[in-house]
C-alpha cells in the first residue's frame, strides 16, 4: 500500500513538473512575442551579405542576400522566431543562364531563389537541368478531382472553399461538396458590393430598389445563409474601399457618408461624412476629404507588405525588388495574400503558391464574360 502511494506520489510530482514547463514555455513565446520588435540586421555566410529585416505590425521577415553585384529577395509572412539571423548555410548553383541559391535554415523553410540575366524569377520556371543540380523536394498541394458541376470542370480545390456566383446565388464547390445557395429570384449581374471579410461573404440586398437596408451573409465553411437587417441604409452608388482587419470601408457617393462595417459582430459606423472627410489605408490610415473618396481612386494600398505586378507576365513585387512567377499575363486578379495569389487565364481559374507553383483549379465558360466579384475563396 505504501508503495503504491510513493508511486503515485511520485507519477503527481512528475504531472506536476511537466505542466509548469509547458507554462514557462508558453509564458516564454508570449512574452518574446509582446517584446519582439522591429529589427534590421547584417550578417554574412559563404560569402554572401544578408540584411535581414522583421516588420512587427505586418508580421513579416524580409531577407536581401546579395554578393558582389548579384542580389536575390524573398519574405517569410505570418511567422514568428524566437531568435534572429534565421540563415546559417547557403549554396550555391549554376548553369549557363541561370543561377540559383539554396537557403538552410533551422527554423525556417526556404525555397530556392534564382536569378537570369532578366531578374529574378521563380524556381519553377527554371530549367531542368538547374533542378536536377539543386534537388529540390518540390511537394504537390491540393488533390486532383477531374469532375464537373454546374458546367464548371474542377480538377483541383486545394482544400478551399469556391462560391462562385451565378447571378441568383452561389455555387459552393469544395473537395466534399457541390451545391448550390439560392439568394435572389431575379437575375443579378453586377454584385459589385460584395464583399468578403475572412470567412464570410457580405452580400447586400440587390432586389432592392436604390438603396439597401438589408444584408445576407454567409459563412463560407459551412455554408449557412443568414440576413442581417441594417441599421442604416446604403446607396448601391456605392463603392468599396477595402478590408482592414475585421472590418471593411464603403463610401455611399449618394449620401456622401463612409461606412465601417464587422460582418462577424454585425456592427455598422459612420466615420465619414461630407463635412468632416474620411478616412482611407494608405500604408496606415489617414484622413482624406470626402471629394478624395467620391472621386479619386483610394482603395486600400499597402496592407500587405508585397504586391503582385501583371507586366509580360506576373510578378510578385517587395518594395524595389519584383521576381517573376509566371510567364503569361493573368487576365484577371482575383485575390491574393503573402504566399499565395489567384487569377484566371480568360476561363481557367489558376492558383499560385511560392511553395508549390502554379495550379490549375478550374474551368467555366462563363467567365469569358464577366468575371467582376464572380469567385470568392476561403
Amino acid at each position: 500500500m505504501e508503495k503504491n502511494r510513493s508511486v503515485n506520489k511520485i507519477k503527481k510530482r512528475r504531472r506536476l513538473i511537466a505542466l509548469f514547463i509547458i507554462i514557462l514555455i508558453a509564458f516564454l513565446i508570449i512574452f518574446n512575442f509582446i517584446r519582439k520588435k522591429d529589427y534590421k540586421i547584417n550578417y554574412q555566410r559563404n560569402d554572401y551579405n544578408i540584411e535581414e529585416t522583421y516588420n512587427k505590425e505586418k508580421n513579416y521577415y524580409a531577407f536581401i542576400i546579395s554578393k558582389n553585384d548579384v542580389k536575390y529577395f524573398t519574405i517569410l509572412s505570418d511567422k514568428h522566431f524566437l531568435t534572429k539571423k534565421l540563415i546559417y548555410d547557403i549554396n550555391e548553383f549554376n548553369t549557363d543562364n541561370e543561377s540559383c541559391i539554396a537557403i538552410n535554415s533551422n527554423k525556417a523553410k526556404f525555397e530556392p531563389l534564382c536569378l537570369t540575366a532578366d531578374g529574378q524569377i521563380s524556381y519553377h520556371l527554371v530549367s531542368e537541368e538547374m533542378k536536377e543540380k539543386i534537388n529540390y523536394n518540390q511537394e504537390e498541394f491540393g488533390q486532383k478531382i477531374n469532375e464537373t458541376y454546374f458546367n464548371i470542370s474542377v480538377n483541383n480545390t486545394i482544400y478551399k472553399n469556391f462560391y462562385i456566383w451565378n447571378y441568383h446565388g452561389f455555387y459552393r464547390i469544395n473537395k466534399d461538396t457541390a451545391e448550390e445557395i439560392s439568394i435572389f429570384n431575379k437575375d443579378i449581374y453586377s454584385p459589385s458590393l460584395t464583399v468578403q471579410v475572412d470567412k464570410y461573404l457580405f452580400v447586400p440586398d440587390y432586389e432592392a430598389d436604390y438603396y439597401f437596408n438589408k444584408a445576407y451573409i454567409i459563412d463560407m465553411t459551412t455554408g449557412k445563409l443568414s440576413s442581417w437587417n441594417l441599421d442604416e441604409s446604403i446607396y448601391f452608388d456605392s463603392a468599396v474601399l477595402g478590408v482592414y482587419n475585421d472590418e471593411f470601408y464603403l463610401v455611399d457617393k449618394h449620401e456622401k457618408k463612409e461606412w465601417k462595417i464587422n460582418i462577424s459582430k454585425r456592427l455598422i459606423e459612420q466615420v465619414g461624412s461630407e463635412s468632416k472627410g474620411g478616412i482611407t489605408y494608405q500604408n496606415g490610415f489617414i484622413d482624406v476629404t470626402m471629394n478624395k473618396l467620391l472621386y479619386q481612386d483610394n482603395t486600400f494600398t499597402g496592407v500587405l507588405p508585397i504586391n503582385y505586378v501583371v507586366e509580360n507576365g506576373l510578378y510578385l513585387q517587395f518594395q524595389d525588388n519584383k521576381m517573376k512567377l509566371i510567364n503569361e499575363n493573368p487576365t484577371s486578379i482575383i485575390k491574393y495574400d503573402e504566399e499565395s495569389i489567384y487569377y484566371l487565364k480568360n476561363d481557367s481559374l489558376y492558383a499560385y503558391f511560392l511553395d508549390y507553383g502554379e495550379i490549375f483549379l478550374m474551368n467555366y465558360f462563363e467567365w469569358n464574360f464577366n468575371n467582376t466579384n464572380m469567385i470568392f475563396i476561403y
